[in-house]
Formats: C-alpha cells, sequence, structure tokens
C-alpha cells in the first residue's frame, strides 16, 4: 500500500512540469506556479497589435501677418488659426542583420532576415531587461537585448505573463543580431478649434465689402462700408487700402 502511495506521489509530482500547451495538469497550483515561475511584462500596447499611443500634443497653426501690405484673392482666407490634438502612434520591431537559426532538441527556430518580428513589450528576467520580441503569428517569444543580442532561452506567454522555457537555444550564427526599427504616424483630431477669416468681395452695387467669419465650425457674414479705411473683426484692426470683386489690399494692425 505504501508503495502505491508513493507511485502516486511521484506522478503527481512529475505532473507539474512545464509543457507546451500547459503550465501542469492541476488546476488548483496553475496560479501559484504563473506567480513563481514567470515575469511580469511591461506591455507597450495592451491590445498587442503592434502599435501603441507614444505621445500627444497640440498643435496651433496661425496664419496672421501683422504689419505688412497683403493681398487676397475673393474667396481666400485673409486671416487664421487652428488648434487641434495630433496622436503619435508607434510601432516597435527588430530587423535581423542575417539569416540564423537557435536549435535545440526542443524545438530549432529559423529567423529570417526579411521576417515579421513585432516588438511587444519589456520584461526584467534574472534582472537583466529585455525587449519582447514576437516571431511572426507563433507563440515563439525571443527576449533581445539593448545590445540586438538575443537570449539562449524562448518564452511563451501563460495568462498574460512570461515564462522562460529551460530548454537552451544556440544561435548560428553567434555574431547575428536584432537590429530595432521605429516607425511612427501621425492622427490629427477632427475636432479643430480657431477661426478663419475670408474676403468675398462686395455687395450692395459694389458700396459693401463682405467678408465671413468662421468660428469652431460656425460661419457669420460680416459687412462694413466701402468706404471704411480701417475696420475692426474681433481683436484686429485691419486697414483697408484697395478693393474690388476680385481682391482685397490690407494690412492687419
Amino acid at each position: 500500500m505504501k508503495k502505491l502511495l508513493t507511485l502516486f506521489c511521484v506522478a503527481l509530482l512529475a505532473a507539474c512540469t512545464y509543457s507546451k500547451n500547459s503550465i501542469n495538469f492541476i488546476p488548483s497550483r496553475n496560479k501559484l506556479f504563473v506567480i513563481w515561475q514567470t515575469d511580469h511584462i511591461f506591455y507597450y500596447d495592451e491590445a498587442l497589435n503592434g502599435e501603441f499611443l507614444s505621445s500627444s500634443k497640440v498643435v496651433s497653426e496661425n496664419k496672421i501677418e501683422k504689419g505688412k501690405v497683403l493681398i487676397t484673392k475673393t474667396g481666400a482666407e485673409m486671416v487664421s488659426t487652428h488648434m487641434y490634438r495630433a496622436d503619435y502612434y508607434t510601432t516597435e520591431s527588430v530587423k535581423p542583420t542575417q539569416n540564423g537559426v537557435m536549435d535545440s532538441a526542443y524545438s530549432p527556430l529559423r529567423i529570417r532576415k526579411n521576417g515579421q518580428y513585432t516588438a511587444f513589450g519589456e520584461v526584467t528576467h534574472e534582472g537583466q531587461t529585455y525587449m519582447l520580441v514576437r516571431v511572426g503569428k507563433t507563440n515563439d517569444i525571443l527576449l533581445v537585448k539593448g545590445d540586438g543580442s538575443i537570449y539562449e532561452h524562448i518564452g511563451r506567454i501563460v495568462d498574460g505573463r512570461l515564462a522562460v522555457l529551460s530548454a537552451m537555444f544556440y544561435l548560428e550564427p553567434e555574431d547575428l543580431k536584432m537590429v530595432p526599427v521605429v516607425s511612427t504616424r501621425v492622427e490629427n483630431s477632427k475636432d479643430k478649434s480657431g477661426f478663419s477669416l475670408t474676403y468675398d468681395g462686395l455687395e450692395n452695387d459694389g458700396n459693401d465689402i463682405v467678408f465671413t467669419l468662421t468660428e469652431n465650425g460656425t460661419s457669420e457674414k460680416l459687412k462694413f462700408s466701402v468706404c471704411d479705411e480701417r475696420i475692426r473683426i474681433r481683436d484686429m484692426d485691419i486697414d483697408i487700402f484697395d478693393v474690388s470683386e476680385k481682391k482685397i489690399e490690407y494690412m492687419i494692425r
């Protein structure tokens, strides 16, 4: 009876070893294994799509030239100010310096110079910080040091954490490196604040100068006498030198 009990205990312990598809065969112990045997991952993007919002800034575009004689054609902007948010989205990847292979008795892993290698996060493993690189669409995770060299163990994602496999991988050629590649795109917000002033020509048999003031999506027509030598719109004093159906000559004070 004691022998059977001993064999049963050994079988349970053996079942707790790591396999490719699971941590162990006793569900109640899985969480403990994850906490003790895996490392926390700092994800660049929780959606794991490779692209993440790296920064945002408010952009101001002002077209206001003061103290200078200007000529604007009918239908064109005389003055404009626009403010909007620019979001910068970054994709971090790495590019192998050459073709190679990480070989082991566990499973060889081929690295191709033109392959897809997306960096999606970082981890600190045994005191060393690594960039985590996904190999194509597989479950293989490479751990890449800051100098581009590759750690001799590969990883798997377990419950959102990194599990490093115990199998040793031998890199060939040994001088193969992973070079960081960063690409960024900009996406401007659709909502813009500010205003614009457009010259609309003459009305009322040439007696009125007409402008359109557009502010935050709302437009308003403004009319002034053709005899006015100086007009005021918002906080701008504008000297009028010459007007016609086709253009206006003016100076903003």
